[in-house]
Order: C-alpha cells, then structure tokens, then sequence
C-alpha cells in the first residue's frame, strides 16, 4: 500500500468517526421553568412579554392572532387559550436561514444541541392582558420560558454622519499620557502584549451592542454600523450616543497624534444598535452582532438589566440574552459583558434561578477602583459568576465633554471621568482582543472562548477588597502564559489533542491553507504531513 493510499484510507476513517459523532450532539436542557409565571419587577421600565417554545414544536407567528408548529404539533387548544388576544412578533429580527446557520455552526463547533431561535417569540397585546397572558403561556407545555424584559433600561455607564478620521480644527493635543490605563501603575500593561504581532488587536473584530454612538468623532474611524438599522432620535436626546462613543475611545481610539489612544487601535470596531427606528430590539442586535462576526472575533454587551434583586445586572439575566449569549460562545465567539451598576450580589437567593441556568459561557465584568487597590467600587454588581474587572472610575477617553470640547464642537469632546462596568467592561474587551489577536497571528486559527476566560482568570492581578469581581487583567502574564501553551497540532484550539485536530489539518491541506505548512517552506506536501504527525504523537 503506497503512503498516498494509506493515508486517504486514514482520512475516510477519521471523517466516518466523525461523522458519526455530527450525529450524536449533548442534548440541550432547557432553561428551567419558574412555578409561577414572572411578574414586572422594576415599576421605572416599560417590558415586554417575551415567550420561548420547546426547540421540537417549532413554533412559528402566522400572521395576526396565529401560531404554527413547523414540526407538525397540533397548536389549536394553545391558540384557543388565548382567542385572538394576542400577536406575536419574532423577537430577532433575522432571516430563518442566519438562524440556522448559526445554529448549525455553534453545534457542529461545541457538540451540542442549540436552542432553537426563531421560537423565541414576543407577545404583543393591550397592556391589561399581558399579565393573563403570561399565565396561560407559562402553563403550556409546549413553553420553555415566558419572561417579561425591561425595555430602554440606561446603559451601565449612565447614572442617573461618516467617520471624521482626522484632527478637526482646530488641533486637539495628545492625551495618551492621561490614559494611565494601558501601561501605568494600576494598568494593565498592554505594551507586553503589543510587543507581538497581533497585540494591537489586528485581525479581530470588536461588535459593541448598546443604543448609540457619535459617528462623526474625530477620534473614532472606520467603525461598521449595523446595516439597514437607524439610530432611534431619542437615543441622541438622552445623550446616550456618548456612552458608546466612550466605549469606542478605550478601544479603538486611533494612534494617530492626537486625542486618545485605543487599547486596541488596530481591532476593527462595528456596531449593533439597541433603540432604532423600528423599535427596542436589544435580543435581535446581540444576535446579529453574534452573527456578522466570527470564532475568535469580540462581541460587548455594553447594557444591563434590572435584577431580581431591584438593582441593575447583566443583561443575562434575561433569557433571551442568555440563550443567544451561550449560543455565541459555542460558536466560537468570545462574549464580555457588563456586570451592571445595581450593586447586586448574583450569589444570593434572588438569582438563584439564574444560576440554575448554568454558565453562558460569557465574561462578566465588574468594577474596580482605578488607584491600584483593585477594590470593588460600591455600585458594581459582583458574585462568583463575575470573572474579572476593570477600572470603573477615572477613565479618559472620547466624548461627553466633560475634560474638555475643543472649539465647542461635540465632534472634539473628551472625558476625564466615564465610569461604571460600561467604562470596566472595555478593558476587559480590548484585553480579549489583543490575546485572540497574538493567538490568531502564531497560529492562524482562533482561541476557544473558555480558554481565554480562564487565562484572564488564571494570570490577572487579585482583586482587593469588597463582594468578589475578579482579578483585574495583567496583560504581560497572560502574554507569557499563552505563547508558552500555544501548540502547533491543536488545531481546532480547544486545548486537547483529538481526532478532530486532524481532520482540522486535513482540511488546512486541502485548503491550501499555509495554516497547514508546518515546515515552513512555503509549499504543502507530505513532509507537512510528517511534521505534524511527529507534533501529534509528541502530544506538544
């Protein structure tokens, strides 16, 4: 049998194995079910009804006052129930085939079974029946969730035109030297990290979901708006179109001379607008940000919600932001998100049925002191499902006006004193960015989202005093922790040596991917084959 022969008969093998295990995903268990269908909690916000079906009904909205089943149940006894009372309106706002193909990478990517998106659906009635209708819906069978959503919750900053890419008139100065952030005493050290190729964040995507943000910034270039989505005016009359372009200023604020200097500057910033002109759409924005970028790209929830408790935590603890979220990260996505500002403490009783959800898989972020002491600051919201944080006070950046806006023009304002997990959250972006960047750049393929969760975990800086938000990112640790556990043969990133690293380099080859060059000669041919072989076998 000649080598050729061997190993296409070695390739087939593998790829009936697995094919084989395409077949046999985790099952998924649905979000456990309150005993009684849930109630408004925070009487300051207007919600709305939010319904998940079982993924094997398959319910679908067929026009006014209609359900269908795609998969064949029998929805007449449900639709009596409710006797035209109600519409309902899918609650993301994307075509069935994005849905499924989400779907159908996050299961083939982490093995297991996903929800079933397109069931989620929003129930749309007079505002005296909701409650009624919450109770008949909660009772059905075929209903994994009902939840009631806090619409035009603020941002968790907030208390209480084209790209300009360019100095406006008249000249802004540098402000680097008041971003202690990046490599100051109490920073996080980025310059160890942009001592590498792929630290400044080239290559990766940063998706930023909130309301708004100021487009025409001198300071902020080249960011993708959502497309076919218009900011919603009142946005613009709140002022929270500035939030983000804070948001933007710690990340990718250009290196460019003048204003700020992103942690990131190299990282591609899009956008993914929560308020437009069609309505709230907070769950539909995620999930189109989840679904323009890809494994190994950033994806920041810059939003909260109000908790159980009373107080303002992390957009998860809505289902709907949940599932979404945990779909991402199976995709290959890594998630950050904001703790929120309620000074909510996710290990008590209140949220014990978040917790029962499990792990979404994202990075929750808190909100430290900027002085070093790496305390928690009294409004962060904090537990054990807090991974890390950030600096939640003093940060300078892009926007508001407070420091400073030069000539009057909102264009040209900067801040001296963003604040909240909004202003933590970032840095914990950028961190994400800068290691998947490094990772991408010595290896060509994307860093599981677990792992770089962990290696943040693992390598940061202890917090100090207060109710538990994580470590605070230590950049030039976790630059030497990843580069000492990259290996070559674990192709598919997940930390482990299987089959499935094969096939990944047999695709590579295939492809003609130089992913798949393991010489270093420029070309593929068998002796590539070998190396990784001889890699594989020495388990790295």
């Amino acid at each position: 049998m000649t080598f050729r022969t061997a190993l296409t008969t070695l390739i087939c093998v593998l790829v009936a194995v697995c094919a084989q295990a395409d077949e046999a995903l985790m099952p998924r268990q649905p979000l456990p079910k309150d005993a009684q269908a849930p109630r408004p909690i925070d009487p300051r916000f207007e919600h709305q009804l939010v319904v998940k079906f079982h993924d094997h009904a398959k319910v679908r909205s067929a026009g006014p006052g209609r359900l269908v089943s795609l998969s064949g149940l029998d929805l007449t006894v449900l639709e009596a129930s409710i006797a035209g009372r109600a519409d309902f309106q899918p609650l993301i706002d994307l075509p069935a085939e994005t849905l499924a193909r989400l779907e159908l990478e996050a299961a083939q990517r982490s093995g297991r079974a996903q929800p079933d998106l397109g069931g989620m659906l929003q129930v749309r009635a007079a505002k005296e029946d909701l409650a009624d209708l919450a109770d008949i819906l909660h009772g059905s069978d075929l209903v994994e969730f009902v939840a009631f959503e806090a619409l035009f919750v603020p941002p968790p900053g907030w208390f209480g035109g084209p790209d300009a890419c360019f100095d406006i008139a008249p000249v802004t100065p540098n402000y680097f030297s008041r971003q202690g952030y990046h490599n100051g005493p109490a920073g996080l050290g980025m310059a160890a990290a942009w001592a590498h190729p792929g630290g400044r964040g080239q290559g990766i995507r940063i998706a930023d979901v909130e309301y708004g943000y100021r487009d025409g910034h001198e300071d902020l270039c080249n960011i993708i708006p959502e497309p076919g989505q218009t900011m919603h005016p009142s946005v613009i009359s709140f002022g929270w179109h500035e939030h983000g372009t804070a948001v933007f200023g710690e990340m990718i604020g250009g290196e460019n001379g003048y204003g700020v200097t992103g942690l990131t500057p190299d990282a591609q910033g899009m956008f993914y607008f929560e308020w437009t002109l069609t309505g709230q759409r907070r769950v539909a924005a995620v999930t189109a940000a989840i679904a323009a970028v890809d494994a190994g790209d950033v994806v920041l929830l810059e939003m909260q919600t109000s908790g159980a408790g009373g107080g303002f935590g992390p957009a998860e603890l809505n289902q709907s932001i949940w599932l979404v979220t945990r779909l991402g990260v199976d995709r290959g996505v890594v998630v950050v998100a904001a703790a929120g500002n309620g000074d909510q403490n996710l290990d008590s009783g209140a949220y014990a049925t978040y917790r029962a959800w499990g792990d979404s898989g994202a990075i929750i972020v808190g909100a430290g002191s900027s002085d070093g002491s790496r305390s928690k600051l009294g409004f962060s919201t904090y537990g054990s499902r807090v991974n890390v944080h950030g600096w939640g006070q003093n940060v300078f950046t892009a926007g508001y006006g407070d420091f400073v806006s030069i000539g009057g023009d909102p264009n040209q304002s900067y801040t001296a004193t963003f604040s909240g997990t909004s202003s933590a959250s970032p840095f914990v972006a950028s961190a994400a960015a800068s290691l998947l960047g490094i990772h991408k750049a010595a290896t060509g393929r994307a860093m599981e989202p677990s792992l770089l969760r962990q290696l943040l975990i693992d390598t940061g800086k202890p917090q100090g005093s207060g109710g538990n938000i994580g470590p605070f990112p230590d950049m030039a640790a976790a630059v030497d922790a990843l580069l000492a556990s990259l290996c070559r043969v674990d192709m598919d990133g997940d930390g482990q040596l299987t089959l499935f690293d094969f096939l990944a380099f047999q695709s590579a080859f295939a492809s003609g991917s130089l992913a798949a060059d393991f010489d270093g000669d420029g070309m593929l041919t068998v002796f590539d084959f070998l190396v990784f072989q001889n890699e594989f076998m020495a388990g790295c």
